[in-house]
């Protein structure tokens, strides 16, 4: 009858033609092997049985395809009525190697310590099992040492096996045909546990292969290696009867130790643990050789190969003989290892093949699968608690810490904060649980914390955080309604919660400015906008109001007028034909003598070119000319031709697209902007105070009249413009014509004034100097107001008041759309620029706006009121333009942030010359 090999649990039928009421004996096999032994520590067995029992090939790679990474493989000796187990798993280095492959994921998740208890954890399930269902077990090692780091796994099965005896023994006592005893005590008997060291020493190893080589010696007993044996075997008996593992009555033990019989063997062959590439080239060395050579060559060659050692060792010191007579025993009478005069009776039970079977299979569902709910303690919690001392101390230790950690977290805390508090509270919470925390569950428990804070943040201290347009967020509890704000906010954190049962509020930071009227004569508190409407309409009207500046004589700019109640926010796309600008820019008019910032300028340009600045001039009549020059005193000559009537480029009037009445542009008009959409609101505000005699350069601007600005800096700067008209055609040299003749002073006849000699042109052209007053004023957040002399510069007055500055450089350079205030602060702030003050001359010329403003540096839009020509001021006239204070486009608000606030100064002005750009007003090319 051949040999029958299988796994557990198995069945009767599968290892057939096997008698069922043949009485067996089960010797288990576990332990530790190398890697070159591929996971097999039955190599020992392989010799005595003469046969592969449980590699049949080299060339098999045996892989473990359990969930739990532990294996039982079997083999049924029918000859010798054995059962061989063989566990395969966690300690064979070969199947770590394969495990560790296949939990890479986990073990950079948990972490190597975690699932190394799990492991291990499983494989001391599996070792239970055995000892439970075996006679005998072989605990083999790959070297001459014994490890002990078993005694930690024997208690804490021997301790295990105590607590579940009961519940086991309930289940072995149903399945029919249960012994009493094996009923009562959950197992066969009290296994025996013997040691098989498969690499002996190489001292020993030598001396013994001299002494086998010796003739004389062949007959004699091997001493060197016996008394390493009996050496090992009384070390393992002292150190498992110190830590109590064994007693002197082996009933209530995990496993007994024989008395009066060896439980060591260590082999004379260089290494059971064989690699299996080197022996199979020794093979076909010695196949060769045996063929090229003859016998007498072969033996002569291998005469102390370890074929050889172990065929003259047979007789005298062997594995197969060790083994065979604790197997004979076992037929005989059984284990009896208890120790003294008063012994405990013993047990032992030698069951039939399809009664062990059964047993066996009710066992691997208890202590592995776990299929069956038994009313026991649970062997997991316990052989965790039991092996795995580093997880339990870290367990330990992070529960102790963790309510340490929520408290810091919980310290102190406002009724309600933004996000950024709460991580940063969170931060401090996990800093104080690391300093304590231990242990492969530091992970685990410091997610803990996290999600424990995190509950506790949004158990109504969760704050609105929806950020302003200032970038100030929501200080209000979470809630709905007040807008958008900058983009983003809690409500659109995807947490799974339902919004709808949150208060409906609206939005506030806390966080309040002062700002003047749209004429600048009023200041008034305004709380931090959360959309664009409030930032640049509503307050300016509100407050306006109250001034008075409402019902003054002002320009209005293009908004939306609805046709149908239906109206809508237009759907603004990415693609740049939809985005195509109003007014093409050239990519010249971007780089600015500062060097690739956006200003706003003065500067005249020429009314054919479609890109007029903020201010240019013009009369009646007039055609301006293409050029321009600076005379000698600083002032901007400007040559006009005068012509009779307006050209005929004038007259000719392009096609103009009517804007939507459907839909409304969502934000402000900017270079970008679709064609034919317009805002709901106005943004801008141009306003007339009244004549130009209200402004007196001697007195400046009177803080009654308007508020807030800064002692020194309430003045206008002259801007003298010297301009001078030229004629179409040059009638300087034309003949007089006959009414000329007619009417002159001598009253000469007509031949005789024909005949005179032509008069000479005049050298002087009609020339006049017209002043305007101009300026730039800032405002910062606490309402001071101030005027620039230059782009780098706050206009200062002398003592007495007298400007020394004039208006070129403001009008003929960028102008800084944001500027450090000159006010004394602890924290230095950043004014806007907010208000462009003009008072025109009595002269017969009109001056045009056409203001632009770039926040940020390209690719940025430049924004504009959206007049599709420059706006034309009356004469003699005090004129205030007020810019926006936010300027927004479709990805969101651009305008004065939390950024641009800097601790000092210096800071500032690095940023404006370094890699952060300050934002300026644009400055087109002079032409």
């Amino acid at each position: 009858m051949s040999p029958v090999g299988f796994k557990l649990p198995t069945s009767l039928e599968e290892i057939s033609p096997s008698p069922p009421d043949q009485q067996i004996v089960i010797v288990s096999f576990f332990g530790k092997s190398s890697y070159l032994s591929r996971g097999c520590k039955t190599n020992a067995l392989d010799d005595a049985l003469g046969r592969r029992v449980f590699n049949m090939s080299f060339l098999d790679c045996p892989r473990i395809e359990s969930e739990i990474y532990t294996e039982i493989k079997a083999f049924y000796e029918t000859k010798q009525k054995v059962l061989y187990l063989h566990l395969c798993g966690t300690f064979d280095i070969k199947g770590l190697t394969d495990i560790y492959e296949k939990l890479k994921p986990e073990l950079a998740e948990k972490g190597f310590l975690k699932e190394w208890a799990q492991l291990r954890h499983n494989y001391a399930r599996s070792l239970l099992y055995l000892f439970c269902i075996s006679h005998v077990l072989v605990c083999t090692h790959p070297s001459a040492v014994f490890d002990a780091s078993y005694i930690r796994l024997f208690r804490a099965l021997d301790s295990v096996r105590q607590k579940v005896q009961g519940s086991l023994s309930d289940l072995i006592s149903t399945i029919p045909g249960v012994p009493k005893d094996w009923g009562q005590y959950g197992r066969l008997c009290t296994p025996r546990l013997l040691f098989l060291f498969e690499k002996c020493p190489v001292s020993i190893r030598r001396q013994n292969m001299a002494e086998l080589g010796d003739p004389q010696g062949a007959s004699r007993k091997i001493p060197s290696l016996k008394k390493l044996e009996h050496a090992m075997e009384d070390q393992i008996y002292h150190v498992l009867r110190k830590n109590r593992i064994i007693s002197k009555s082996s009933m209530n033990s995990l496993f007994a130790i024989p008395a009066n019989q060896e439980f060591v063997f260590i082999p004379i062959n260089v290494d059971t643990s064989r690699d299996w590439r080197t022996e199979l080239v020794d093979n076909v060395i010695n196949l060769c050789n045996s063929s090229a050579f003859g016998t007498e060559s072969v033996e002569e060659h291998s005469f102390h190969s370890p074929s050889f050692i172990n065929e003259l060792n047979s007789n005298r010191h062997s594995f197969k003989g060790f083994l065979q007579q604790h197997i004979d025993q076992a037929f005989l009478k059984g284990f009896d290892d208890n120790v003294g005069r008063h012994s405990s009776p013993t047990f032992f039970q030698v069951p039939k093949l399809s009664l062990w079977l059964e047993v066996s299979r009710k066992m691997f569902e208890f202590f592995i699968t776990q299929e069956k709910k038994i009313s026991a303690p649970n062997q997991s919690a316990m052989l965790h608690n039991l092996l795995d001392t580093d997880v339990k101390f870290s367990e330990s230790r992070c529960g102790k810490v963790l309510p340490l950690a929520i408290a810091t977290y919980q310290d102190n805390l406002p009724t309600h904060y933004t996000r950024e508090y709460h991580e940063g509270r969170l931060a401090h919470a996990l800093s104080v649980f690391a300093v304590h925390a231990r242990g492969p569950l530091f992970e685990e428990y410091a997610g803990q914390v996290e999600a424990e804070c995190k509950a506790h943040w949004k158990a109504g201290r969760q704050m609105c955080q929806v950020l302003s347009l200032t970038g100030n967020p929501c200080t209000k509890p979470l809630h709905r309604g007040g807008g958008d704000g900058a983009g983003g906010g809690e409500l659109q954190e995807e947490d799974g919660r339902d919004h709808s049962q949150l208060p409906l509020l609206e939005h506030s930071s806390g966080v309040v400015y002062v700002s003047a009227c749209n004429c600048g004569r009023k200041q008034g508190p305004r709380e931090d906008p959360f959309s664009m409407r409030t930032a640049n309409y509503d307050f300016y009207s509100l407050l306006g109001k109250d001034c008075g500046c409402s019902d003054l004589e002002s320009i209005g700019f293009p908004v939306f007028t609805p046709s149908t109640k239906d109206f809508r926010a237009a759907q603004l796309f990415s693609n740049k034909k939809n985005g195509k600008a109003v007014h093409e820019l050239r990519e010249s008019e971007a780089t600015t003598p500062q060097g690739n910032t956006q200003g706003l300028s003065f500067a005249f340009v020429s009314g054919q070119s479609g890109e007029s600045d903020l201010i240019t001039e013009e009369t009646s009549n007039v055609i301006p000319a293409k050029t321009d020059r600076e005379t000698d005193n600083g002032s901007s000559a400007i040559v006009i031709q005068v012509s009779d009537g307006d050209s005929e480029a004038s007259k000719e009037k392009g096609l103009v697209r009517q804007p939507s009445t459907t839909e409304y542009l969502p934000g402000m008009l900017h270079s970008e902007s679709p064609l034919g959409l317009l805002p709901q609101f106005p943004s801008w505000s141009l306003v007339c105070l009244g004549p130009s005699s209200l402004y007196s350069h001697n007195l400046g601007l009177q803080e009654q009249q308007h508020a807030g600005l800064i002692a020194g800096s309430a003045y206008l700067l002259p801007w003298d413009l010297t301009v001078r008209l030229e004629h179409q055609q040059d009638r300087a040299n034309a003949w007089p014509t006959i009414g000329d003749a007619a009417f002159s002073r001598n009253n000469k006849p007509l031949a005789s004034s024909v005949l005179q000699r032509p008069r000479k042109p005049k050298r002087d052209t009609p020339e006049f100097v017209v002043k305007i007053f101009v300026g730039v004023e800032y405002e910062c957040p606490r309402g001071h107001r101030f005027m620039c002399s230059a782009p780098d510069k706050v206009l200062k007055t002398t003592g007495s008041g007298l400007v020394k500055d004039n208006g070129n450089k403001i009008t003929g350079n960028d102008m800084p759309l944001y500027f450090p205030c000159p006010c004394k602060n602890s924290k230095p702030l950043i004014a806007q620029l907010m208000r462009v003050h003009v008072v025109t001359p009595k002269a017969p010329v009109h001056v045009t706006l056409n203001p632009k403003v770039q926040p940020a540096p390209s690719p940025c839009p430049i924004f504009g009121p959206g007049c599709d020509k420059p706006i034309r001021l009356s004469q003699s006239a005090y004129w205030i333009l007020r810019l926006p204070l936010c300027m927004l486009v479709t990805k969101g608000p651009m305008c004065r942030r939390k950024s641009l606030f800097p601790s000092t100064t210096d800071d500032y002005w690095r940023g404006c010359t370094g890699s952060w750009s300050c934002p300026r007003t644009r400055r087109p090319e002079a032409a």
